[in-house]
Formats: C-alpha cells, sequence, structure tokens
C-alpha cells in the first residue's frame, strides 16, 4: 500500500521558547548591536515601519505589476485628494495604488490600559554589566527612563477601480489582523496595532465619469517614546579598602620609667591590658639595658628605630623603642620589665 503523496515522514520541531528564555530572547533583540543599551524609538521610526508594514507585507500584486504606496501628511492628503497627481505620462489618474495618512494629533497612550505611572522623569536600571579596569573590579549601571505611551493612527486607503482588485486588498489585510491584533517590531521593540475600522468612501457624481473605488482602514498603533538622549551610563560605587590609624589612649599599653640618679640605674615597666600587644616607647634618657623579666607572655619582640634588638641593647635621647609580645593567656594582662644603666 503506497503512501499519499503529501505524506510527511519527518516533522521538523523547533523548541519554543518560553518564561525566562523568552524575555531574555527579546531583551537581546531591543538591545543594540555591539551596546547593552537599547534602541530609541521616536515618531519616525514607528511611521518608518508601518509604511514597510503595508508596502512589503501586504504586498498588493495586480496585473504583475506591484501596487505603489504613498505616504502623505495630513496637508499633502488634502491636495491630493483635490489635484489627482499620481496620474501617468498622459495626465490620467493611474490606479490601482494605496495611500497612508498619519493623523497628526497624536494621543496620550493606551498600552499601559489606563494605569498611572510614576510621575516626573525617573531613570531605571536596565542592565548592570561588569568593569574591569586593571585594578578595580566593578560595574556600571545602563539606566533609560520609564517609556512615554502614545497612540497614533493611520489611515490606510486602497484606490482602484476593478472589485476584484479591492476584494484582494481587503482579504490580505483582515488575514493580518486575523488573530485581532498585529505586531510590528520596531527597533527591537514589539508594537502592536489595532484594526479600528473599515469604510468606504467611494464617490461617483457623474455616472459619465470614470468610476473608481476608495476604501478606508483605519489602523491605530499603540506605541511608546523612548529618546536615546535620555538614557544614563553611570559608574556603579567600587569596593575599596581604607587604611586608617587609632589614635586612642585605650588602645595603648600603659609604660612608668623609674629611675635612680645614684645607682645610675633605669626600669621601664609597661603593662599589656587585654586586647593590647604593643607599645611604642620614645627614649629620652641614654641607657643600656640589660635586663628582660616578662610575666604571662610566651615571645617578646624588641625594635629600636625599627631595627630588631636583644638584650643587650643601647638606646640614645630621640630613639623610639617598639616592644610586641604575644601572651601566653590573651585574657588576662601581661607585665615587661626592661632594666638597665644610665649612662
Amino acid at each position: 500500500m503506497g503512501l499519499p503523496k503529501n505524506y510527511k515522514k519527518s516533522l521538523k520541531i523547533t523548541p519554543t521558547k518560553q518564561g525566562f528564555a523568552a524575555r531574555q530572547q527579546m531583551l537581546n533583540n531591543i538591545a543594540n548591536p555591539g551596546t547593552y543599551l537599547p534602541k530609541g524609538l521616536l515618531h519616525e521610526d514607528m511611521d518608518r515601519d508601518f509604511i514597510e508594514y503595508i508596502d512589503n507585507d501586504i504586498d498588493l500584486v495586480v496585473g504583475g505589476e506591484k501596487v505603489p504606496v504613498i505616504f502623505l501628511s495630513i496637508q499633502r492628503w488634502a491636495e491630493f485628494a483635490k489635484t489627482w497627481e499620481f496620474s501617468d505620462q498622459n495626465k490620467n489618474i493611474k490606479i490601482p495604488f494605496v495611500t497612508i495618512v498619519r493623523k497628526p494629533d497624536a494621543q496620550v497612550g493606551t498600552n499601559y490600559a489606563g494605569s498611572y505611572t510614576i510621575p516626573g522623569k525617573p531613570t531605571f536600571t536596565y542592565m548592570k554589566i561588569p568593569t574591569w579596569d586593571g585594578n578595580i573590579k566593578s560595574y556600571d549601571i545602563y539606566k533609560i527612563p520609564q517609556p512615554v505611551s502614545i497612540d497614533l493612527q493611520y489611515e490606510v486607503r486602497i484606490f482602484c477601480n476593478k472589485m476584484r482588485d479591492l476584494n484582494l486588498f481587503n482579504k490580505k489585510l483582515l488575514e493580518s489582523f486575523a488573530s485581532g491584533q498585529k505586531y510590528l517590531r520596531i527597533n527591537g521593540h514589539p508594537i502592536p496595532l489595532m484594526l479600528e475600522s473599515i469604510g468606504d468612501e467611494s464617490v461617483v457624481s457623474n455616472l459619465d465619469e470614470r468610476k473608481y473605488y476608495v476604501q478606508l482602514f483605519t489602523i491605530k498603533m499603540l506605541g511608546y517614546l523612548l529618546d536615546e538622549d535620555d538614557f544614563v551610563v553611570a559608574p556603579a560605587i567600587s569596593r575599596g579598602i581604607t587604611f586608617y590609624e587609632l589614635v586612642d589612649d585605650s588602645f595603648i599599653a600603659p609604660f612608668q620609667i623609674s629611675t635612680d640618679d645614684e645607682e645610675k640605674t633605669i626600669c621601664i615597666t609597661i603593662t599589656f591590658e587585654r586586647g593590647v600587644n604593643s607599645v611604642n616607647i620614645p627614649i629620652e634618657i641614654n641607657a643600656n639595658y640589660t635586663s628582660l623579666v616578662t610575666t604571662n607572655v610566651n615571645t617578646t619582640s624588641i625594635k629600636v628605630n625599627g631595627v630588631s634588638v636583644t638584650i643587650p641593647f643601647k638606646v640614645v635621647n630621640g630613639d623610639s623603642l617598639y616592644i610586641t609580645i604575644n601572651k601566653t593567656d590573651v585574657l588576662n594582662n601581661s607585665v615587661v620589665e626592661i632594666s638597665g644603666l644610665i649612662e
């Protein structure tokens, strides 16, 4: 038994992105190539893509020739309707053709479904991009303002002298709005179109005149404005380390210097309280220290003017004596006594 002619042996299945993957794909489509910011969206961008939609997507072909699409301002449309400038070389009207007129009175947008937005013109974080300058790792914050909602209304007219051509254009446009709305991706932004109404403007004032049909399609674009001049790229606060010195008497080990002028002896007694392990003592008396006695001390380090020394050692007026200890019991105080002879 043979298979039907249209029988397919294999089906090509393309996975559909959903959830986060779909949102990420939309974000990638909106972003400018080579940058992390979205493309802007202004009136001229929406006009351009709407004309391309009518000219390319609807794409009416009659008698093997593509039907031309003409974009007119509201003033040019008034002139065109009176003078019928679109004519052949014999000054006869050449039909069919399609005209597009965008009404200049752009309205407050309805794509927010009447919801209120934040007043003013605040900017919001769009993306955070890591940066590295060779020393500090940080990131830049890309901010964009809230888009301004706007409704644009377009009037699309087809002029033809055959009902067949009128039906063909009507069919193509209705098929485009079969789902109730049509989306255009303008600079990466998904913008909906709504078919508001279909009207007839065919007028025959004199039966001797050439008969033609004019059908009007009113289409509303639920767009928004996003100006690239309002985008902000600001560096974030970098993570850094600040070193500073605490000057607090509670962290300085108290010491006492005792001298005996007759015996020519000197003794420095230092008490290292809990949490204190070092002390810096300015020297005012020339001496030769020969003895070291400690209590609750595991190890002791002594430096004179930054140079490590051991018992015995000498000091002179103006030297700096720096002593560091490691306590045996860190919960208790430690005592260090250094004694010697005055010189």
